[in-house]
């Protein structure tokens, strides 16, 4: 537990980029029409092609890694670097983090590399970035994967962020912009810990930080107030109407985000719920293999036509 008090070193920090499992068989850049570059990478070469969407911009698509080498080994698979970290740009502006911004930067990906539709998978509060292309792009998702989906404002995480300085950030009071400019390192470390609460979980821990230190306190502002959540109504109406294949995954201990939402998002869009018992809070993360399997069955029954969807007659 030693390893968890206190600031981590920078020394444990500044070791480059660590070796990876799998190195990427391709990568590009795409362009808005402002000029805001979105990076991108390709793993394997395969005609069913899964597409790993950019999270939340405190990270960038590494924190993918758990997944990305298993499943190149059976699909295309392509992650994309979040406007605002890792080798995507970091606009000025916050309505270039927009949830609209978002969308079109997954589609030039796709158009770029000439692929038509991609099975998709998103985790916690880009579920809300899945759900927006399913509902704008139906023929570009084959089938949709939400991880601990989070699609809607929830009082817990909205509260602290809006609730102005404090004389004290103690806890969730911590996710608040003031505090991100105060001390975003330390919210950085907390965060992570936060995230990451297993005992032994320090290289999660340590990769959490080294990727949010490859942005600053005010990008990450713009990102997270730029970047549209639905409303719970409209989140599951529009649920409904999804027609391809549908995961939804939940952690089944300790979890992070709220559990509320993964029930009804399965139910209002005809989808499986698989609930990851007594795994908690990152499943992706710390247990990747029982994610990757459970990803690479739903996948495989998308490959084979088995996976279910609705008729656009049912939706």
């Amino acid at each position: 537990m030693r390893a968890l008090e206190g600031r981590l070193p920078d020394h444990v920090l500044n070791t480059g980029d660590p070796t990876r499992a799998r190195y990427p068989d391709e990568e590009g850049v795409v362009a808005d029409d402002h000029g805001v570059r979105v990076f991108f990478e390709v793993y394997g070469d395969s005609p069913d092609v899964v597409c790993l969407l950019p999270p939340w911009a405190l990270l960038h698509s590494r924190v993918w890694r758990g997944q990305i080498p298993y499943l190149a080994r059976h699909f295309r698979v392509i992650t994309i670097d979040p406007r605002g970290n890792g080798r995507s740009d970091r606009p000025l502006q916050r309505t270039a983090y927009s949830r609209a911004a978002h969308v079109a930067d997954v589609v030039r990906v796709l158009d770029r590399l000439g692929v038509e539709e991609a099975m998709m998978i998103s985790a916690s509060p880009r579920g809300a970035l899945l759900l927006a292309l399913c509902a704008a792009h139906p023929d570009r998702v084959r089938a949709a994967v939400f991880i601990t989906p989070q699609l809607w404002i929830e009082p817990s995480f909205a509260r602290p962020f809006s609730s102005g300085e404090h004389t004290r950030y103690e806890g969730m009071a911590k996710m608040n912009p003031t505090y991100w400019r105060r001390d975003y390192r330390g919210f950085v470390e907390w965060f992570a810990r936060w995230f990451g609460s297993h005992p032994y979980s320090t290289r999660q821990i340590e990769e959490t930080v080294r990727h949010a230190l490859d942005t600053d306190a005010e990008t990450l502002i713009r990102a997270t107030v730029g970047f549209e959540m639905f409303e719970r109504g409209e989140a599951l109406r529009l649920a409904a109407q999804i027609r391809c294949p549908v995961l939804v995954t939940q952690n089944g201990g300790q979890a992070k985000y709220p559990k509320h939402t993964s029930g009804p998002l399965a139910e209002a869009s005809g989808g499986r719920l698989h609930v990851f018992a007594g795994l908690g809070p990152n499943v992706p993360g710390r247990w990747p293999v029982a994610m990757n399997l459970v990803l690479r069955e739903f996948l495989e029954s998308v490959r084979a036509g088995t996976a279910g969807g609705r008729s656009p007659v049912e939706a």
